[in-house]
C-alpha cells in the first residue's frame, strides 16, 4: 500500500496478491484534504475494505510508510489526534481477519503500489463531474493496429 500527494490532490495505490498469484490493482483519487500521513493511513484502510469484499480472511499488509506500519504495530506512540483516530479504525478493522500482518518495506519495494497512487494523485477530474466512482482502464493495443490496411 501506497498514499501520495502532489500539487493535484493526493491519491493511494495497492497491490493485493492473492496466494494463487492474481493481481488486483487498487488506485483512488482522494477527494477530501490529507497530508501525506493521512493519505498513507487512507492507502492502508482502503487496502483493508477492498480484501474484506473480496473475502479475504488472512491479510499480509507491505508498505514504505514507517511511521503509519509502527503506529499500528504500538512501536510508536501516534501524539497527532487525528492520525490516532486513523490508527484506531484501523485496529478495529483487523478483528475482521482470521490473521493480520503489517510490515515496513524499503521504498524500492514499494513501486507498483506507489506508481498507482502517483497516477491517482495527479488525476484532475473535471469539477462538472458530478459522480463518486469511475473506472479507468489501461489499454495495451492499440484500436487501429499499425499493420491494418485499409480496405478502399
Amino acid at each position: 500500500f501506497d498514499g501520495s500527494c502532489a500539487t493535484s490532490g493526493c491519491g493511494t495505490g495497492a497491490v493485493l496478491i492473492s496466494l494463487k498469484g492474481e493481481v488486483i490493482p487498487l488506485s483512488f483519487k482522494l477527494q477530501f484534504f490529507n497530508t501525506n500521513n493521512t493519505a498513507e493511513y487512507e492507502s492502508l484502510l482502503l487496502s483493508m475494505q477492498a480484501a474484506r469484499e473480496r473475502g479475504i480472511k488472512n491479510l499480509k499488509l507491505q508498505g514504505d510508510a514507517e511511521l503509519v506500519v509502527n503506529q499500528v504495530k504500538r512501536i510508536y506512540q501516534v501524539k497527532n489526534e487525528r492520525l490516532r483516530n486513523y490508527r484506531n479504525v484501523v485496529w478495529d478493522s483487523i478483528e475482521e481477519f482470521d490473521t493480520f500482518s503489517i510490515e515496513s518495506i524499503p521504498r524500492a519495494q514499494n513501486d507498483m503500489a506507489n506508481s498507482l497512487a502517483v497516477s491517482a494523485s495527479l488525476m484532475l477530474p473535471h469539477p462538472g463531474l458530478k459522480t463518486e466512482k469511475y473506472t479507468i482502464e489501461m489499454v495495451f493495443r492499440p484500436s487501429v493496429p499499425d499493420n491494418s490496411q485499409h480496405w478502399q
